[in-house]
């Protein structure tokens, strides 16, 4: 985490009211995080910073792009992010207990750094169902080979099969039978 050094905000300098600061999250971003899905990415995040005396408040836009893989293919595709986070920062406070996006920076502290809060909430505009494109209902941009290949190796149904077949089956595996791959 040591590389991260541009995404910090040395707080105590700047005077009370509003400030913005603009980050560039790319590559190497992501590189500092070594058990990341996300190994790529550009994604530019705007930061709207208001300091009163014991309190900060950070509105945080995030627009770009970051690279994952498809739930269907297992390809690699680029999906489009955007989204705003709000961070409040209580100032002066050594035995305040932090919440998801309220903290407390003791007094020693003189700087922010935001590398860790970015990456948490670019990862939670990635959608939970990733699909080449971005549209989880088509799949025209999946690799069609590997459809292909995922499509013949389906198991197929029990119809038609003789009961000693039915009963030599597995019951734990017997729903993932049902299990249907859109094309």
């Amino acid at each position: 985490m040591g590389k991260l050094k541009g995404f910090k905000i040395p707080f105590t300098s700047l005077k009370d009211g509003s400030h913005n600061f603009e980050f560039e999250v790319t590559d190497s971003f992501f590189e500092a995080f070594p058990y990341s899905e996300i190994k790529k990415g550009n994604v530019q995040v705007d930061v709207e910073l208001v300091k009163h005396f014991h309190i900060m408040t950070l509105d945080i836009k995030m627009k770009g792009e970051v690279e994952v893989n498809c739930d269907r293919c297992g390809n690699d595709y680029f999906q489009p992010i955007e989204g705003d986070r709000k961070l409040v920062a209580h100032l002066n406070a050594d035995h305040f207990e932090d919440e998801d996006d309220l903290i407390s920076l003791p007094e020693s502290v003189h700087e922010l750094d935001l590398s860790q809060y970015l990456y948490e909430y670019i990862s939670l505009l990635i959608p939970s169902k990733r699909v080449c494109g971005g549209n989880p209902e088509g799949s025209n941009q999946c690799d069609q080979e590997m459809i292909a290949k995922l499509e013949k190796l389906k198991p197929e149904s029990n119809q038609g099969k003789s009961k000693k077949t039915k009963k030599s089956s597995d019951p734990r595996w017997d729903s993932l039978k049902n299990i249907k791959f859109d094309n």
